[in-house]
């Protein structure tokens, strides 16, 4: 097996994992809390990330573009490994930093193919993009949490 493939074979298996994860958080938000799909993408941006993820791997694994890989890296660092270090370490957080690992998973195997294939303008194009059409969701995503913000902490108390 070649060592394209074994990458390849890695890369689908973290994202597998990310889909698990994003299948998990769907579980919680829409069904045990009741929250609406928009909500729960708020709520819970890695999400929103690991959707952006999949959808570009998948494209990735279609066409063999490497830009697709480059596009997620921005919500991927920014909600999942960022995660890492804004959450609190505690019990009630356990699946939310697995989640924040697999996708920190994720972003080092992105940036490992990536650099160790030389594609920087792939890499710049890919950040390009994602800066352009996701931190306007970004933005959304931050002041609709805030507003909403008691409303959700009070779900999470009736649990």
């Amino acid at each position: 097996m070649s060592s394209i493939n074994k990458s390849q074979i890695t890369g689908i298996i973290l994202s597998a994992l990310a889909l698990v994860a994003l299948l998990n958080s769907g579980y919680f938000f829409t069904d045990i809390l009741k929250l609406s799909i928009l909500k729960w993408l708020v709520f819970n941006a890695c999400s929103f990330a690991i959707i952006i993820h999949v959808v570009c791997f998948t494209l990735h694994l279609i066409t063999k573009r490497d830009l697709f890989l480059a596009i997620p890296l921005l919500p991927l660092y920014y909600y999942g490994t960022m995660g890492l270090f804004v959450m609190p370490w505690n019990e009630a957080n356990i699946f939310a930093q697995i989640t924040h690992i697999i996708i920190t998973a994720n972003v080092a195997w992105i940036l490992f193919k990536l650099l160790n294939e030389r594609k920087f303008e792939d890499i710049g194009k890919g950040l390009l993009i994602s800066t352009l059409l996701l931190v306007p969701a970004f933005a959304f995503i931050q002041s609709f949490a805030q507003e909403h913000m008691d409303e959700f902490l009070t779900l999470l108390k009736n649990l």
